[in-house]
């Protein structure tokens, strides 16, 4: 059974009168929760929906949003998310790029959600459903199993470029929900908060959590005080982006005694600096861990649990390769290698996706059977994962390669520095200039110690020659850093000086 809606049908009649879904003063149990999702799918059937046909979701988080999500599954549609904070110029793109057959969007997101053929209120979509839900079963065809069938079509985040539409098969997303489910333990008492957007990465949590017949807390927005009341009453799983665990912890203050069931906070997307990890298992308890992924290869490429997490020697790293997903660095000369410093390459069902309707590019992202992340890292013999930085980041300065990653990570170790992105401007004598914004704690202005600092870390060569501070890194709607973003806002024009603070220092 490889595709993952089977997930929601395990153990049910153990978990039937279980909280599946909590969403205010909202509660479906899990007999609830499969009742409504195959009324919907039955109905997206009647409506001319087929197998293999895309379907658009646009929406906050909310029960709705995950009944939806789930009735795609189970009408055999391939689950189309867009995120409402990208608004409607990109959605649109997305739209036409996808060609869904249906769009579904909330209240809230009517106008995000782009230019479509054929929109459908969720909200109203859901309430019009028959009321004798179990009529909806019947007219439901078998799920349909095929390792090789598209599940998911989903965009990237647009970090290095133009997003690209990722095609995920049933293959891929069956491996991460059972690493997931391998990682976290999951059992019938968790409960996880869904707080980051359902559209990303967040959702990976849907499936191996209601397969073990645990609940969600959903919440549309990402509320400080009502996440940080969720943690201390129920929650005892959490995904969110580093910055918003910052933004918790300079909320109010909390030990880890405040928080009785909390078991795993996790962060991905972005790095997290060594000292602020310390600072967060300080506030929060030993309960912060990591993932790493990305759209190509979802979620489950490498980990970092909390008790690992616990010994500082681990925290500059992803984590350790997931049983069941190969993972290696590429050199070079073309060359695999099972440890070493190189591109991370990825083998396995979770690398069995696709670029839609860009051949070229899907094969230009292979070397053989392997999946070429476009990731720099070193890989020890015991699997446990480094990352350095992106490949098409390589900065040559002087006639010295340079990873943007490596810079980035010993500036984050400064105890001034909450976040930092370096990057190239062109320079007729080091033919690229190695640069850097930083984010510093308020009232912070010596930079100098900072270049210092760096210096001492990792040589002259990997010492930015200029730092740009400011009060926090742009991001785009997906919560990512990026780079050419951050660039044109500290060099909006080369020829003449920044209009951002800076201090200017030169080896």
């Amino acid at each position: 059974m490889t595709h993952p809606i089977h997930a929601v049908y395990e153990n049910l009649a153990a978990k039937a009168d279980r909280p599946a879904l909590i969403d205010g003063d909202t509660t479906l149990t899990h007999a609830d929760l499969i009742d409504r999702v195959e009324a919907a799918a039955a109905d997206l059937i009647q409506r001319g929906v087929r197998r293999g046909d895309r379907i658009s979701l646009c929406a906050a988080n909310s029960a709705d949003h995950i009944v939806a999500y789930l009735a795609i599954l189970r009408a055999g549609a391939v689950w189309t998310p867009l995120n409402p904070r990208n608004g409607a110029q990109l959605n649109s793109d997305f739209q036409a790029r996808a060609r869904p057959v249906l769009t579904l969007h909330d209240a809230a997101s009517v106008a995000s959600a782009g230019v479509c053929a054929r929109p459908l209120p969720l909200e109203h979509w859901l309430a019009d459903l028959p009321p004798n839900l179990d009529e909806g079963a019947a007219d439901l065809p078998p799920i349909h199993d095929d390792p090789a069938a598209p599940f998911a079509l989903k965009f990237t985040g647009g970090s290095t470029g133009v997003p690209k539409g990722v095609v995920q098969s049933q293959a891929s997303g069956r491996a991460a929900l059972d690493s997931m489910a391998g990682f976290y333990g999951f059992t019938a008492e968790d409960v996880n908060l869904a707080v980051a957007p359902l559209t990303h990465g967040s959702s990976h949590y849907v499936l191996p959590v209601l397969a073990a017949g645990g609940a969600h807390v959903l919440l549309a927005e990402p509320d400080r005080a009502a996440i940080l009341a969720e943690l201390k009453r129920r929650v005892s799983v959490a995904f969110m982006p580093p910055t918003l665990i910052a933004l918790l912890m300079a909320e109010a203050s909390f030990a880890p005694d405040d928080f009785p069931a909390l078991r795993h906070i996790t962060y991905s997307a972005a790095p997290m600096s060594p000292d602020r990890i310390a600072e967060a298992i300080a506030r929060f308890g030993p309960v912060i861990s990591t993932l790493f992924g990305q759209t190509e290869a979802p979620m489950t490429i490498a980990g970092l649990s909390p008790s690992e997490m616990a010994d500082p020697a681990l925290r500059a790293s992803v984590g350790r390769t997931f049983p069941g997903t190969r993972v290696a660095v590429l050199d070079a000369s073309g060359v695999v290698h099972d440890h070493g410093e190189g591109e991370i390459v990825v083998a396995g069902d979770l690398a069995r996706t696709e670029y839609l309707g860009a051949p070229e590019l899907t094969a230009a992202s292979r070397h053989g059977d392997w999946l070429k992340t476009g990731d720099i890292g070193r890989l020890s013999s015991d699997g446990l994962l480094t990352l350095i930085g992106r490949s098409k980041d390589l900065i040559i300065t002087g006639g010295y390669n340079v990873y943007p990653g490596e810079v980035e990570a010993a500036l984050n170790r400064h105890p001034a520095v909450r976040e930092a992105c370096a990057f190239a401007v062109e320079d007729e004598v080091w033919g690229e200039r190695l640069e850097a914004a930083v984010a510093v704690t308020p009232g912070f202005a010596d930079d100098a110690s900072i270049r210092a600092f760096v210096r001492e870390a990792i040589g002259p060569v990997r010492t930015p020659k200029r730092l740009h501070l400011l009060d926090a890194l742009p991001r785009n709607p997906v919560g990512k850093v990026v780079r050419t973003q951050v660039r044109d806002l500290v060099l909006p024009d080369q020829s003449t000086p920044s209009s951002v603070a800076f201090r200017e220092n030169r080896p």
